[in-house]
């Protein structure tokens, strides 16, 4: 096994092809995916010495799958990616209803101790050819799920930490016309909300898959259509726990 972020020469070469592929494609109506990955995030404790990513195929033909990670740039080439992880294999076959694991390893490069890191598994999913493809388009799917390295020894606990999540309205446009929510965070780890709100009724605004990073501020912008919202009290969100599940709840606004 190389100790790489990436693939060796030629699955690099399978990758900048597929990925070159998967631009090339758009989503055609009634095509389904066949993967599925159990998990929606992925936890990599310190000290452990490796991870196991669990993937099957659904459907009823063979596909092909490539993996790899990033940092969380999704545009970026995988072959000239760097990151402290080797994930095995970068390509696989799967045959209908088979059931596989991807390993994880991480490869002791430094990463900072008093927080979380964050990177990104990319898996696309390539149907296989058939001999009646003709003109028929051929549809590849990309997920990407997030992988979260944990140093030991972190203060206080991850699915408490939304907690620790302040809220506050910036109120001053920026120069793109627009008012932000602020959510700022003194937790060590990554809060996910799957689903974040603000406001009642006709002029709540909601959003998806919003990211605070450790000890970071992160700016959510208020459509110009909807900054009535802006005179809003609470926020309610869900959150993502270890567990892979979410919990619901709700935080007052500072003023």
């Amino acid at each position: 096994m190389q100790r790489t972020g990436h693939p060796s020469t030629p699955a690099r070469r399978a990758c900048c092809g597929l990925i070159a592929s998967l631009l090339l494609m758009t989503l055609g109506s009634g095509a389904q995916a066949a993967l599925a990955v159990t998990g929606t995030r992925f936890i990599y404790p310190a000290g452990t010495s490796d991870l196991s990513v669990r993937v099957a195929n659904t459907g009823d033909g063979p596909i092909l799958l490539q993996a790899w990670l990033d940092k969380g740039d999704a545009s970026t080439n995988p072959s000239h990616l760097d990151v402290p992880f080797v994930l095995a294999p970068p390509i696989a076959r799967l045959d209908p209803q088979q059931r596989s694991a991807l390993m994880v390893r991480y490869t002791g490069e430094a990463l900072p101790g008093d927080r979380e890191s964050v990177f990104w598994i990319n898996f696309l999913e390539v149907p296989a050819r058939t001999t009646t493809d003709g003109n028929v388009l051929r549809v590849a799917y990309r997920l990407r799920m997030k992988l979260l390295y944990r140093p030991a020894g972190l203060v206080g606990k991850a699915d408490e930490a939304i907690r620790q999540v302040t809220w506050r309205l910036d109120r001053a446009p920026a120069a793109d016309g627009q008012m932000a929510l602020l959510a700022t965070s003194r937790a060590p780890y990554y809060v996910s909300l799957p689903r974040l709100e603000l406001g009642e009724g006709d002029q709540a605004i909601s959003w998806q898959g919003i990211t605070v990073e450790p000890f970071g501020t992160t700016r959510i912008a208020l459509p110009v259509a909807k900054q009535a919202a802006a005179q809003a009290t609470v926020v309610h969100y869900q959150v993502a726990i270890d567990s892979g599940e979410t919990r619901s709840g709700s935080a007052r606004i500072q003023p």
